[in-house]
């Protein structure tokens, strides 16, 4: 099952303000909805109730330019190391006719950073570090429906900011809450095993007030196509893509670039297998998502690795 709340971290990178080189829009560079969160069965959820537990993530990423802490920074290298804890959990209670479940995610990531902070005297490099606990993802409502090889899901995700932020530093938080409606499909074919699956997320975020930074509303798209085989279709095997498009503009006083706006579509393989553990089903897969194109974000790539045990 491909949960809409499998990816949270805030990735705490930095930032420019340059007219004349390229610059990373939404605060921070990377929206709290991390791309690459979902691909293979995203808009399947499971009609056997059950407890799902879930995953790991990682991403780095370099950039020209990007503001952190109402600081400008160029020259961008950034890692994050994501140990998330997803768990969802799949009811046999009905409403509209989809079967409901609801989920939480949080987990433990490592950030770092290399950046020249601009300054009126010149740069100054920096290199940092953190580790913690990080933000919060609560879906108190997702449903899904069958209707012969289609399915598909809706849900809404919160995003809750229990990470630690401080403005001297680099911070585990983003210091925003956030709400993410969420679409997912998938076309799965049994017989001829193909797969064909993708998860649609609205990102809106509440003004970071310690900064006076609004970062402007986000569209992401995490999509897999893929073909089961082995037996009883245990393996799956395929691409895993994900899109993202900043369709509102950053405002406020700490929005030192302006109304830039992200863009970003990265691509890779996929593979995912399917067992048991004692009596427990067992799924476990990874994904490569190199970032093709970018503009005004991160330019890096989406390194998955997850294990879902039913419980």
């Amino acid at each position: 099952m491909a949960s809409p709340i499998q990816a949270i971290g805030a990735l705490a990178v930095t930032a420019l303000a340059a007219s004349t080189v390229p610059a990373c829009a939404v605060e921070d560079a990377l929206s709290p909805y991390l791309k690459g969160a979902t691909a293979f069965m995203a808009g399947f959820v499971p009609p056997q109730p059950g407890a799902y537990v879930t995953t790991t993530y990682y991403y780095s990423g370099t950039a020209t330019a990007e503001v952190r802490n109402g600081n400008v920074e160029l020259g961008i290298d950034t890692t994050l190391n994501g140990g998330l804890l997803t768990a969802t959990f799949v009811t046999d209670w009905k409403v509209l006719g989809g079967q409901y479940a609801f989920g939480v995610t949080t987990g433990y990531v490592g950030l770092g950073l290399d950046a020249t902070i601009s300054t009126g005297l010149g740069g100054k490099q920096v290199s940092l570090s953190n580790d913690g606990i990080a933000d919060t993802i609560v879906t108190p409502v997702m449903l899904g429906w069958h209707d012969g090889n289609l399915h598909w899901d809706v849900a809404m995700s919160v995003y809750i900011p229990t990470g630690s932020y401080d403005t001297g530093g680099l911070s585990i938080s983003k210091n925003v809450w956030g709400f993410f409606p969420q679409l997912g499909m998938t076309w799965f074919d049994p017989k001829s095993g193909w797969d064909v699956s993708g998860m649609l997320t609205y990102v809106t975020l509440t003004r970071n007030d310690a900064t006076d930074y609004q970062s402007g509303d986000l569209l992401q798209l995490d999509w897999g196509v893929g073909k089961h085989f082995g037996q009883e279709g245990a393996w799956e095997i395929g691409v895993a893509g994900n899109l993202v498009e900043q369709i509102g503009p950053d405002t406020g006083s700490g929005a030192k670039l302006g109304p830039f706006k992200a863009e970003s579509f990265g691509l890779g393989p996929a593979l995912t297998y399917r067992t048991e553990v004692g009596h427990l089903p067992l799924n476990l897969g990874v994904r490569w998502e190199h970032d093709v194109t970018t503009r005004n974000t991160l330019d890096g790539d989406v390194v998955a690795v997850s294990a879902t045990i039913v419980l």
